[in-house]
């Protein structure tokens, strides 16, 4: 058995980087039959982040879609410069392209240590909040690029996360009447 075996218990999403994700979530669904689609809306308010161990404030857009029972696809739009997808989309010529892959951990802590342990670079370190008080989701990217080509997030979420509201759904889900 290697180290992988006991730190990652699965893939979570991979996400790609957009410069609008209305127009991504309508391509992924209307084209490739992905959905539905719900697009939140995040900014300091809801978010507290680092990027490269600096707290930075900036606003995005993110599309989630479920596929199958443990898999997402995320597409993310920076609002404004000023943060590390807008300098992904301006490194690709503002092309979408896949920008990380998150990948699911028994322990979250384990994990950290594992990868910070290799000399791996904390990139972003993000904490967002659910519903509920007190309630977030805590994600962190780490700089794998040079070995694995993109860059790998380990996530953990309190016992009683769940999401926002979402600003809409694509496509708009019918009820059954």
């Amino acid at each position: 058995m290697t180290v992988a075996d006991h730190i990652f218990t699965g893939a979570n999403h991979f996400c790609v980087v957009t410069a609008d994700v209305d127009r991504a979530v309508r391509t992924y669904a209307d084209r490739y039959g992905f959905g539905p689609w719900s697009v939140f809306a995040y900014d300091p308010s809801s978010m507290n982040v680092t990027i490269r161990g600096e707290h930075v404030d900036f606003e995005m857009r993110v599309g989630l879609c479920q596929i199958g029972p443990a898999f997402m696809i995320e597409l993310i739009q920076p609002v404004g410069d000023g943060n590390l997808y807008a300098e992904s989309l301006a490194a690709h010529g503002g092309a979408d392209h896949v920008h990380h892959l998150k990948l699911d951990v028994a322990d979250f802590d384990q994990a950290s240590g594992h990868l910070e342990g290799l000399g791996l670079a904390k990139i972003l370190d993000g904490r967002f909040e659910g519903t509920e008080q007190g309630s977030e989701a805590h994600g962190v990217y780490y700089g794998t690029e040079a070995d694995l080509g993109f860059l790998l997030e380990i996530g953990e979420l309190t016992p009683n996360f769940t999401m926002t509201d979402p600003e809409y759904v694509y496509p708009a889900v019918r009820s059954a009447s």
